[in-house]
């Protein structure tokens, strides 16, 4: 049964050419009953655009979080289109994206936040659980733990906890033919920083 929209949009989005869609998907003003026919029509980038735009709606935001697979997912929650419950977010992690080396970039995006168009860095929107940063830091590949810019996204978060900070504080140097060892000295000094406004917080918070 094909559905009737109030929006002429809407109605015609499978009359519309692919540069159509994405127009439409990438516009933050594009009326509701578009974004949720756009979240359920078959050209796939489309529905790429719709993902990242910082305006799209609950019911297309639940739409595409409800296709398969975990791309949809990895932008939804980095730009905080979708809530999750704490033990959600654990349960998300194992089943898309826990040791699955395809994917890596995506997880970060998920759970440390990305980048939109109207926006700088969304780690405000993110609320990764400290328990799963801690499982997310664990299951890092070598490689990734060379890598500043991987580790300073930990430091970053507003749920990283004293115990993360404390073990960035103290890692080794990588290898010197490393491109990310130059940073690492810089890399520690913010780490033990944010070791410095946890332990204040949590001082003032057991008053």
């Amino acid at each position: 049964m094909t559905t009737v929209y109030n929006s002429p949009y809407a109605n015609n989005i499978g009359a519309m050419h692919n540069a159509e869609v994405v127009g439409l998907a990438k516009n933050r003003f594009t009326d509701s009953d578009t974004m949720l026919a756009i979240s359920k029509h078959h050209y796939r980038l489309g529905k790429e655009y719709l993902s990242n735009n910082p305006n799209i709606t609950p019911e297309a935001a639940q739409e595409l979080w409800d296709h398969r697979g975990y791309v949809f997912k990895a932008t939804l929650l980095a730009n905080g289109a979708i809530k999750l419950k704490k033990k959600e977010y654990t349960e998300v992690y194992r089943k898309y994206f826990k040791k699955n080396s395809r994917s890596h970039w995506r997880m970060m995006q998920a759970f440390f936040g990305g980048y939109h168009y109207y926006h700088t860095p969304s780690e405000s929107n993110n609320n990764t659980p400290k328990e799963l940063l801690e499982e997310i830091y664990a299951d890092l590949p070598e490689d990734e733990r060379h890598r500043s810019y991987t580790l300073e996204r930990f430091i970053n978060h507003q749920n990283c906890s004293l115990n993360l900070a404390l073990r960035i504080s103290t890692m080794p140097d990588p290898p010197k033919d490393n491109y990310y060892a130059r940073h690492f000295d810089e890399l520690r000094q913010k780490a033990l920083l944010k070791v410095a406004e946890i332990t204040k917080r949590e001082g003032v918070d057991s008053r």
